[in-house]
């Protein structure tokens, strides 16, 4: 009987907080083969394609509970000349939305903040341009920069039953679902 009820903790525990795991082996950096890889290459940067850097951190990240979502996050370190310069780039490359997004007919924030900051970071949505795999707030990009690091952060988030953001802010949806510490 008692070891029953340790079972039915057990399945309850894991059944409220999901299961979640993260992988930081750069090997994987969308070569997986997956759709998430496909998707995911609209908004980051290939390693080749990156100039000569002075660190790079990754971060995948699958969460599963009664919904499944994952994350990819690249956060690459400039010296200072090529920080300002792939920082320039940015621009040309992306565009960024200029206002949350609001759906009137479920009266929810689909993306509640197009910018936002978490500590040094300097975050902006990707609006993404039609052709690329952005559904929001099902698939779509985020990029931050850090002058006090030298840094860019290029996230990407895909959750096929995601409806909405809501009432959250972007800052505590980056926390939750990227598990990476900026």
């Amino acid at each position: 009987m008692r070891k029953n009820i340790i079972i039915i903790l057990v399945i309850f525990v894991l059944f409220i907080t999901g299961c979640s795991k993260s992988s930081a082996n750069t090997e994987g950096y969308l070569s997986s083969g997956t759709l998430l890889d496909t998707n995911a290459k609209d908004i980051m940067p290939t390693l080749d394609d990156l100039p000569e850097y002075r660190n790079m951190e990754y971060r995948y990240t699958h969460k599963s509970f009664v919904f499944e979502s994952n994350s990819v996050a690249l956060i690459v370190y400039y010296d200072d000349k090529t920080y300002k310069s792939e920082k320039e780039k940015l621009g040309e490359k992306y565009t960024f939305l200029d206002q949350k997004i609001f759906d009137a007919n479920i009266s929810k924030d689909i993306i509640p903040e197009h910018e936002f900051s978490i500590n040094s970071y300097s975050f902006k949505v990707v609006a993404g341009n039609g052709e690329d795999n952005t559904r929001f707030p099902k698939s779509f990009g985020m990029i931050g920069t850090s002058e006090e690091n030298k840094s860019i952060a290029y996230l990407y988030f895909n959750d096929t039953d995601l409806d909405y953001i809501g009432e959250e802010n972007m800052a505590n949806f980056v926390k939750e679902y990227f598990e990476y510490d900026f």
